[in-house]
């Protein structure tokens, strides 16, 4: 669900601000947020026909990606989708003035962007993560292991180099396989529940799963029972975080080429 708009020509440069833009939503829920945006700005809608994007002002320039300023770009959309359906913007997009933004982005992608409202209507994102506890994870390991066991225990007898290595492989080794059967079992449980996911495929040590699933607001009941179900059923093995319902931020993208 990624858009991109025509690069920006011949806009003059403002010397004073630009127009930062957080996302997009309906015209008629879109409302003003004081002090919330970069730099305790007040954030604005900028309405064309029954869109509206979100913007505050910035200075002229690369917008850096301090904590401070994602915490805030977030923040804005979290607020906006508490009155209805978000279209974020990625970080750092910015625009002239009002009339660059509507003549480059909001007229040219009306359509587009009046779909996407339609097709993210009350569909949200939730995040989920897994972590081992390492004590835990290694005590099963070596539980489990008949090889490990025993070279765990030549170990403690004998602290030769070569054996330490193979040690710390065979470990490695179990580790990853667990991770990919935990992996695939979180997943299967919680697929049939989302519309779409995506999972960051390349975990973390210790992490088996990070990742977001694309849910309707009917469904937040059933999800939610379901990771009760994880949680509980791995108590004292994986801690899990369940982050949500969030605007669907890993699932659409919208990108200005015009300056970033």
């Amino acid at each position: 669900m990624a858009l991109r708009t025509p690069p920006r020509t011949g806009a003059a440069e403002s010397s004073a601000t630009v127009l930062y833009c957080y996302g997009v939503t309906s015209a008629e829920t879109a409302k003003s947020q004081r002090s919330a945006g970069l730099g305790g700005k007040p954030v604005e809608p900028v309405r064309f026909g029954d869109l509206a994007a979100l913007t505050s002002p910035v200075p002229p320039g690369k917008v850096r990606a301090r904590r401070a300023d994602l915490l805030s770009h977030f923040d804005v959309l979290g607020t906006a989708f508490e009155d209805g359906t978000v279209i974020p913007l990625r970080f750092g997009i910015v625009f002239e003035d009002e009339a660059s933004l509507v003549e480059e982005f909001l007229k040219p992608r009306h359509d587009e962007l009046g779909g996407l409202l339609r097709e993210l209507r009350d569909r949200v994102e939730l995040r989920v993560t897994a972590h081992y506890r390492e004590d835990a994870i290694l005590a099963e390991i070596v539980r489990e292991s008949r090889r490990v066991a025993r070279l765990r225990e030549a170990t403690q007898t004998q602290a030769a180099q070569p054996l330490l290595l193979d040690l710390g492989e065979l470990v490695a080794a179990e580790l990853q396989a667990r991770t990919v059967r935990d992996r695939r079992m979180i997943v299967e449980r919680l697929r049939p529940l989302a519309l779409a996911y995506e999972l960051d495929e390349e975990p973390i040590e210790h992490q088996v799963l990070r990742g977001s699933f694309l849910v309707e607001q009917g469904r937040l009941a059933a999800f939610d029972e379901a990771m009760e179900d994880l949680a509980s059923g791995q108590a004292g093995r994986i801690d899990f975080k369940y982050v949500g319902p969030l605007p669907p931020h890993s699932f659409v993208g919208l990108e200005h080429e015009g300056r970033r």
